[in-house]
């Protein structure tokens, strides 16, 4: 029998008494705590890090009977119980100053009743101060001081003018952790940002982060061999719900929900929520995307005139990743720590970063969203039109499939429609991607840049652009330039496609097509 799925489930210890499943993490955790005072992890929401963070709380209040099936039983020999405070910073984010001082002090509340403190202080940071020393007073233990989501409240406040306001709030309250370091044995903190170069963060410079070490790629997140270790019986489930084998629906799981990095040399690892989400509800949807977006990240695109080509093929230096989102123009740092990019590639002699959308969720539902800035129809309006022409293209019915692009490109209106080549390139790219299609834009070649190249599942569309020109010097391109003799050997048809836009018209004047039926040899 399968155990439950823990699909939103954050309490360690209603997951191993209620039988739920669990994927062991505590040999990695141990390895973590034995050999660091000062933690800082950075992973994006909905990814883990709040079970972590309950988990680290049930050790060192020394319940070793949790986890007594698991790896750290085997390591750790004395269960020593600490005073242990825990701060959600998750629940005030949508508060105003005076909810988030509130919430902190409740929090505070709650742990001077537990210590039988009595106070008439109303600074939440002395307060803090007093709790921590009093309780290793008390206990005769050092302090373990949890902070989940400490960027919370800030990424919420990111452009409606407040954080000059918020900050203070929060510092008085993290400042503690560096002034009473003497009183404590273990302080972990979890976010999804790092806000350097601000009073916040440099206040907690004690901090080592381990967000970017291999050692702890997979310290949230679940990989590869986890998954099949763990749920073996759910992927063969979902591979009898869509009648294919075991490897070919993990290969679909694999493309749909993998692809996370978080170091240069990092394993591949799920997203954890959508692929446990996926076997529970036996589909495969964006689950991730649907639940984890947040505001904050959308007002960021919008407020750089973010453009869709530019999130794949994204190169940084370490130091980017770190960047401040208050000074930093570009959307990148935001975009990786909240997992829309993720690291594909390094270059060790460069210490170059690429990064690209992690998997075919993150891209699809990226281009729904920014989708209506492009061609100015829903995104509902727009799927049934391009499905449409995506079943035109499948039968290899390509007249038919391109006169419903004609149409398409009539229908978007015209203060969008900025008539130049470039346009043109990227709504065709952006339609193809989200229907799903493997699809490379301006590919260099060793003779041009190719304009788009489509790989559909059983043929190759080579595809290139004219603005006002002809269809024919477009496919003449095609030809001149060799464009499809990299993908000969590929044993798909390749199909090249002239296409010429009317500037005038603001939609397809006119395309020839051109197959190769034969692989050459």
């Amino acid at each position: 029998m399968i155990k439950p799925y823990p699909i939103g489930r954050q309490d360690f210890k209603a997951i191993i008494e209620d039988g739920y499943a669990y994927v062991d993490k505590t040999e990695r955790m141990y390895e973590m705590i034995k050999n660091r005072t000062f933690v800082f992890l950075s992973r994006p929401r909905r990814f883990g890090k709040s079970l972590l963070i309950n988990t680290l709380q049930q050790y060192f209040e020394g319940n070793r009977d949790l986890f007594k099936d698991l790896k750290i039983s085997r390591l750790e020999k004395d269960w020593i119980k600490y005073p242990v405070f825990r701060f959600d910073m998750s629940g005030c984010k949508d508060m105003d100053v005076d909810g988030m001082y509130s919430y902190i002090g409740n929090t505070l509340w709650w742990y001077e009743k537990k210590y039988d403190i009595q106070t008439e202080e109303k600074n939440n940071g002395v307060r803090f101060q007093n709790l921590i020393q009093t309780a290793v007073k008390n206990t005769g233990r050092k302090a373990v001081i949890l902070i989940d989501e400490y960027d919370s409240p800030l990424l919420a406040h990111l452009h409606d003018g407040k954080l000059a306001d918020v900050k203070p709030v929060l510092q008085e309250l993290y400042q503690q952790v560096k002034v009473n370091e003497q009183f404590e044995q273990f302080v972990f903190i979890t976010g999804i940002s790092r806000f350097s170069q601000v009073s916040i963060f440099s206040t907690l410079n004690n901090l080592v982060n381990i967000s970017m070490d291999p050692r702890f790629d997979d310290i949230c997140g679940i990989s590869s061999d986890e998954l099949l270790e763990n749920f073996k019986d759910g992927i063969s489930q979902l591979a009898e719900r869509y009648d294919c084998t075991f490897d070919e629906m993990y290969l679909k799981l694999k493309n749909k929900y993998d692809g996370y990095h978080f170091s240069y040399d990092s394993k591949d690892i799920f997203n954890p929520l959508s692929v446990l989400s996926s076997l529970d509800f036996k589909d495969l949807k964006n689950f991730w995307f649907e639940t984890a977006t947040s505001s904050y990240v959308i007002d960021h695109l919008k407020k750089h005139n973010a453009q869709i080509l530019d999130f794949e093929g994204v190169q940084m230096f370490e130091s980017g990743f770190y960047a401040s989102y208050e000074d930093e123009r570009s959307v990148y740092p935001l975009l990786y720590q909240a997992g829309y990019l993720t690291i594909k590639d390094y270059d060790r002699e460069s210490e170059v970063y690429t990064l690209s959308y992690p998997n075919s969720e993150v891209r699809v539902s990226m281009l729904e969203v920014l989708m209506p800035s492009w061609v100015g129809c829903s995104t509902d309006d727009g799927k049934i039109n391009m499905q449409k022409f995506y079943f035109a293209l499948k039968a290899g019915r390509i007249d038919d499939a391109f006169e419903l692009l004609k149409e398409f490109f009539l229908q978007i209106p015209n203060v969008l429609n900025n008539k130049n080549e470039k346009h043109f390139q990227t709504v065709i790219y952006v339609l193809f991607r989200w229907l799903g299609f493997y699809t490379q834009s301006e590919v260099n070649t060793s003779k041009g840049r190719l304009d788009c190249i489509l790989f559909a599942p059983k043929q190759i569309f080579i595809i290139e652009f004219k603005v006002d020109e002809s269809a024919e010097k477009a496919l003449s391109q095609i030809n001149e330039k060799g464009y499809a003799d990299p993908y000969h050997t590929d044993g798909r048809p390749i199909i090249k496609i002239g296409v010429n836009f009317s500037s005038e018209e603001r939609t397809i004047e006119g395309w020839i097509v051109e197959e190769e039926l034969k692989v050459k040899n």
